[in-house]
């Protein structure tokens, strides 16, 4: 599937949650607010399993930082994972398919619930 770019509205109170858990000792609570109160366009890319959404706003940090915290992503029978990508005053989000149901085009439209993942369902991997 080719990759579809557009600007779309700031992001959603789904995906602000889930900066707020992935973020919460990163991110200033300054840096937050202002994300809560963003109205400019956000670009967003769908991949086919999930997509990139992209803010910029002055007060975000300079500094380049990933930020790899689990947080699962569920509505119906699609569960997501997230990551931050941090730097020049921009946040981008990507929302990635963890599960055998690919994360669709319209999932931002849904009723999505985020949370830190349930300890049991981390498959524990050994050294060989």
């Amino acid at each position: 599937m080719s990759r579809v770019t557009a600007n779309v509205d700031s992001l959603r109170d789904f995906e602000l949650h889930a900066i707020h858990l992935m973020a919460d000792d990163v991110l200033t609570p300054e840096q937050f607010v202002a994300l809560h109160k963003l109205v400019t366009p956000a670009n967003y890319e769908y991949t086919g399993c999930g997509y990139y959404l992209t803010v910029r706003n002055p007060s975000l940090p300079e500094q380049e930082r990933t930020v790899s915290v689990p947080v699962v992503g569920r509505a119906d029978d699609i569960v997501c994972g997230f990551l931050l990508f941090l730097g020049n005053n921009e946040l981008t989000l990507e929302c990635h398919t963890w599960g055998p149901v690919e994360v669709p085009a319209d999932f931002r439209d849904r009723a999505v619930r985020v949370d830190f993942p349930d300890p049991g369902s981390f498959v524990r991997l050994s050294n060989r």
